[in-house]
């Protein structure tokens, strides 16, 4: 006997669906689509870096083949073909460098963390973390190395890469790591960078031990300041005003003489009385300014521009208005930015055309963001070739890229604005950067009726 039906009933309700189901299904779709598009995008970056890596290796063999050696790291052709790279990728020569040594190290000795990234499991910069600290490795430890590089590279940030895979080569060579240790010692340095809205990084690279030393001696100083009456600054600005002095000023002031200073009170010599404060001396230091004069006069409000820095405001454009040493003044024509005329009223005698150089290229021409005062000025025509010691024939360079330059990797023309224009040996083009233009001709107006 068949079940009994109502046929001319309702149907029966249905059961009541789990109000999370659908949810779970839109999450697990968004899911798998950012993991997918996570891989592809993985997975470009890995045949850039492969591109990038057989780019050098066959440069590196071509160079070999026409002077019967290999180029050394350092050759003039590697730098070239470094700034080649750089410059069609948009980013630094020194990051272009490491890409490829870690990718190297990768391909040569680590298959297992390679393949992971080719196949797109891994980020670059979570392989690239994990070449640069297998470099130097001895071969007998390649294989546990590389084990578990793919496993991290694939699991973990790169952060946590990074310290488990330092603390796996620690394991591995525990009787190098005071060799490893000097050695980078020897390459602590100290860099700078511009952020946003008139501030920048300063960064100090050196043992644990003295920055722990440093940044406890920093905090202290702080905690004491903080507690003085009528101090507002919050602990960290305590903290940075407090460091500011030590590098500028050789001390760092305690509560009873008034606490860290402000910013700009370090300009110039502040204390009241005739001595004045003999911990707030003059910055000595040298940094390349660009001001509009409707700035500098208080009748505007542009933002000047610190070489390497990025922009500052007008109030502070004019605090170092007023209390600089020396000061040059450039005449702009304001239709198209270009330089009119030049001169200089300085407390000493100027290096007009240097001046005049820095004024146009702030920084390196190459994008690296080496202030001018402190990279070479290049012969665009060498002066041993005839090359006229003139604007037209001058460029701001670091010392790198001016070797490689030199060498012929790079054929430059200068044009009628003096914006320098690269072409490299392997056909990359580049307009190098600068900040204005110098007119070099008259230019009459005629005026249409």
């Amino acid at each position: 006997m068949s079940d009994p039906t109502d046929e001319g009933g309702s149907p029966p309700p249905a059961e009541p669906q789990d109000p999370f189901a659908a949810l779970d299904a839109r999450e697990e779709l968004f899911t798998k689509s950012l993991q997918h598009a996570d891989r592809m995008v993985n997975a470009a970056a890995a045949v850039r870096l492969h591109l990038m890596l057989a780019g050098m290796d066959a440069m590196l063999l071509e160079e070999q083949e026409q002077t019967g050696s290999m180029p050394r790291p350092d050759d003039p052709v590697v730098t070239g073909f470094l700034l080649h790279q750089a410059n069609e990728l948009r980013v630094t020569r020194s990051a272009v460098q490491r890409r490829l040594d870690a990718a190297r190290m990768l391909r040569d000795h680590l298959p297992a963390t390679w393949a992971v990234f080719l196949g797109g499991a891994a980020s670059e910069d979570a392989a690239v973390a994990a070449g640069t600290i297998a470099i130097g490795l001895p071969p007998t430890h390649y294989g546990v190395f590389d084990a578990k590089a793919a496993e991290l590279i694939q699991t973990e940030r790169v952060r946590a890469v990074e310290r488990e895979l330092h603390e796996l080569r620690d394991e591995l060579e525990p009787e190098t790591t005071t060799e490893r240790h000097t050695e980078a010692t020897n390459r602590r340095f100290v860099r700078a960078r511009a952020t946003q809205d008139g501030q920048a990084v300063l960064e100090i690279h050196s043992t644990a031990i003295d920055i722990a030393a440093v940044y406890d001696r920093i905090r202290k100083h702080a905690v004491a300041a903080h507690g003085r009456d009528g101090e507002c600054r919050t602990l960290g600005c305590l903290m940075v005003d407090s460091a500011i002095d030590a590098l500028l000023t050789g001390c760092m002031r305690g509560p009873e003489a008034g606490g860290p200073s402000y910013p700009f009170e370090r300009l110039g010599e502040t204390g009241e009385g005739g001595d004045g404060d003999a911990s707030r001396k003059l910055i000595d230091a040298t940094i390349l300014v660009t001001i509009p004069a409707n700035t500098a006069t208080g009748a505007g409000d542009a933002p000047g521009q610190v070489a390497g820095m990025g922009t500052i405001d007008a109030e502070t454009a004019r605090t170092l208005v007023a209390h600089t040493a020396t000061w040059t003044r450039a005449v702009i024509d304001p239709v198209d930015d270009v330089i009119l005329k030049f001169d200089s009223h300085e407390r000493y005698i100027p290096a007009g055309l240097k001046k005049l150089l820095h004024l146009r290229q702030p920084t390196c021409g190459c994008g690296c963001g080496l202030p001018a005062h402190r990279a070479d000025i290049d012969h665009v025509q060498r002066f041993e070739h005839d090359g006229r010691t003139r604007h037209q024939n001058l460029q701001i360079l670091c010392r790198r890229s001016h070797q490689a330059k030199d060498a012929g990797f790079a054929d430059v023309r200068i044009g009628a604005d003096g914006t320098p224009y690269w072409r490299t040996k392997w056909g990359g083009v580049q307009v190098m950067k600068t900040a204005m233009r110098i007119r070099t001709t008259d230019e009459t107006e005629h005026t249409p009726f």
